[in-house]
């Protein structure tokens, strides 16, 4: 006797997306894949305002599937979301905006000229598996990519909605070169409460996935080994910038070694600035050298920074102190039948 008890989704998505041209394609593909597959869907279009708890409210009664589509930020929300319901919900992941970092992570996310990059991510919900995996916690708030400060961290909050839509991820390639004129942070650095650094960085940087986009963290990394890795980044020169700009612009991170300094977290890491520091950016330093060449010599400029704003998953979040700890295993996702899980 066949059941016609129809499973519940819910359809999160993000109409103006980095890469969304035509919303209402992507979304009706998605519904009719859903219906398809016994599912009944209801379609929730985000806005500025739409947050954690709104996405909580659909979920108080349960449902079988929450799809969400369009950038790192869409789909942290509906991670968050899912974390946080009565009952356990499995997300499915379509990425639709420029960066789409988890995806890539996940194997998700093909950029291939002769397919449509999202037919992989949408087959996925119906015919990939269920993977648990990790998320972090920045003062409160979930995130599945990386928490982030500096003036790095700052350059992914940068570009302007149309730049993305343009020039995809050329448009952070050139806020992230933007960022040598300015000053590196100085930044007190304490790791599972029992060692502080003090460090002058471009950016700091506590991550959840293997690959960043501009170097591979960690061979051993991934998200669900219960660990967050922390990377400071510390360019020295022009080139430094530029690379990294260009390597996180094309996706080239790959197994290229990360050009940064990484080490494990297994609780917690607090990020905080040093209020005084007397260092300056790439551009400054270079200048007062030239200047000084001719015998003009001129005291480095006093930055005084207090706090920071706070990044988690391409959204401001918040500024410094930023106290990040990971939640192992918050979350079910679905990922590719090919994609590896550990076997407990």
């Amino acid at each position: 006797m066949t059941s016609n008890v129809r499973k519940r989704g819910y359809l999160l998505y993000n109409p103006h997306a980095g890469s969304a041209v035509s919303p209402e394609w992507w979304v009706g593909k998605i519904v009719h894949k859903l219906c398809g597959s016994g599912y009944e869907v209801a379609t929730i279009a985000t806005t500025p305002e739409t947050d954690t708890q709104e996405i909580l409210d659909f979920l108080q009664n349960g449902a079988d599937l929450l799809v969400a589509t369009g950038g790192d930020g869409t789909i942290r929300i509906a991670l968050e979301a899912a974390s946080l319901a009565p009952t356990r919900v499995p997300v499915g992941i379509v990425p639709a905006g420029t960066g789409n970092q988890l995806a890539r992570n996940l194997g998700l996310y093909d950029e291939n000229l002769l397919s449509d990059p999202l037919d992989k991510a949408v087959d996925t919900l119906v015919n990939g598996k269920p993977f648990t995996m990790d998320l972090g916690i920045m003062n409160g708030h979930r995130f599945a990519v990386a928490a982030g400060v500096g003036p790095m961290s700052d350059a992914i909050l940068m570009p302007e909605h149309h730049n993305k839509v343009n020039w995809k991820m050329l448009a952070y390639a050139g806020s992230l070169v933007h960022t040598l004129a300015q000053a590196p942070l100085l930044m007190r650095v304490t790791i599972d409460q029992e060692e502080t650094v003090t460090v002058a960085a471009a950016g700091v940087f506590v991550t959840n996935i293997a690959d960043l986009g501009i170097g591979l963290l960690s061979e051993s990394a991934r998200l669900d080994d219960g660990i967050l890795d922390l990377c400071v980044l510390k360019p020295k020169e022009f080139h430094d910038y530029l690379e990294m700009g260009f390597r996180f612009a094309g996706g080239l991170g790959g197994e290229q070694d990360a050009p940064y300094y990484v080490k494990k977290v297994t609780r917690s890491v607090k990020l905080e600035v040093v209020p005084v520091s007397r260092h300056s950016s790439l551009i400054d330093k270079t200048w007062r050298r030239f200047k000084n060449s001719f015998g003009f010599y001129e005291k480095p400029p006093l930055v005084i920074n207090k706090e920071a704003t706070a990044m988690i998953d391409g959204d401001a979040c918040g500024t410094t102190p930023m106290t990040i700890e990971v939640a192992p295993r918050a979350v079910t996702v679905m990922v590719p039948k090919e994609f590896p899980i550990l076997i407990d």
